[in-house]
């Protein structure tokens, strides 16, 4: 049974893996950034400055920011 669930689900801990997770952290990271700057400017919305919907936003930004990335990855190489 344990072969059988090696063969078919992949797992695995390998450079691939670590690359995207560092991306990732990378990006939701940018997102963070981007929201303080914002923030601190004065171009928040005020309602998306409330304690509970913050990290919405920044996962919001955050996404916005990949999808940016992986446009210019896939047309720009």
């Amino acid at each position: 049974m344990k072969d059988l669930l090696i063969k078919h689900v992949k797992i695995g801990i390998g450079k691939t893996e670590i690359s995207k997770t560092g991306k990732g952290a990378a990006v939701g990271g940018v997102g963070a950034i981007a929201y303080s700057v914002i923030s601190d400017m004065g171009y928040m919305p005020q309602a998306l400055t409330a304690p509970d919907v913050i990290p919405y936003v920044v996962a919001g930004m955050s996404a916005a920011i990949n999808a940016v990335r992986q446009f210019f990855t896939n047309h720009l190489s």
